[in-house]
């Protein structure tokens, strides 16, 4: 694979991952707030009442666990994005600071 396309699917799949990762951070900060594991939390509206403690069948904890392992991915991917681009990176420090090298 060219060093090109390489950076274009590391870049691509990180932008999904990042996509991801602000999914179920929403879902663990606004539907299954703290507190909605036993009890959930009421929905108000002209549904009625009800309580949430699982969406599509996992609970809050799972969510969090799917939301780690996205993050670690992010971070993974991060890494070699950064290995990928370690040439200019240094040249550019080395320019923006006045070094030679």
């Amino acid at each position: 694979m060219r060093r090109g396309t390489l950076n274009f699917v590391i870049d691509l799949v990180s932008f999904v991952d990042l996509l991801a990762l602000i999914g179920t951070g929403f879902i663990i900060k606004y539907v299954l707030p703290p507190g909605s594991g036993g009890r959930g939390r009421e929905l108000t509206g002209g549904i009625g009442r009800g309580h949430i403690r699982e969406l599509w069948s996992m609970s809050r904890h799972e969510w969090g666990s799917i939301h780690f392992y996205i993050s670690a991915l992010f971070v993974g991917l991060l890494i070699v994005h950064v290995v990928l681009h370690w040439k200019w990176l240094r040249d550019y420090v080395r320019l923006l600071f006045g070094l030679r090298g």
